[in-house]
């Protein structure tokens, strides 16, 4: 069994949101922290509160996977500045169906790659268009 642990970086109170739902539906999740670039806050303090996380999982043994939720915002070059100065698996684009994989097998696989990449599938898989012929369709 591995030791992982996630952090959720978004703009606003999306990721820490998005956390809570998840805990809704499989219980409450040690191993996953998330924060918020707030109005009023620095670019710099989201970072260095990123860097803080991530550091503290390392010293505790544990490998870290980031997930952010919009490529090229401030939380994901945030998360993306964290890289050059520790090593860490970052994930952009963030979303529940992403979140719940990566939370049910994040300490099962093996493979860091393997794991982060079926949790990318199962995001990609949970956006799905429906409209009134769909629906009639089944």
């Amino acid at each position: 069994m591995k030791n992982r642990r996630i952090l959720v970086i978004t703009h606003g109170h999306f990721g820490i949101e998005l956390v809570k739902s998840v805990e809704m539906i499989m219980g409450k999740q040690d191993f996953i922290k998330a924060m918020g670039l707030v109005p009023g806050q620095s670019v710099d303090e989201l970072r260095q509160q990123a860097f803080d996380a991530i550091a503290q999982n390392e010293q505790a043994g544990a490998e870290t996977i980031v997930a952010c939720d919009l490529l090229g915002g401030s939380p994901s070059n945030v998360a993306l500045s964290c890289l050059g100065k520790i090593d860490c698996k970052v994930v952009l684009g963030v979303n529940m169906p992403f979140l719940i994989e990566l939370i049910q097998n994040v300490n099962d696989v093996d493979d860091v790659d393997e794991l982060v990449q079926g949790a990318v599938e199962a995001g990609r898989t949970g956006l799905v268009i429906k409209d009134r012929a769909t629906l009639l369709k089944g």
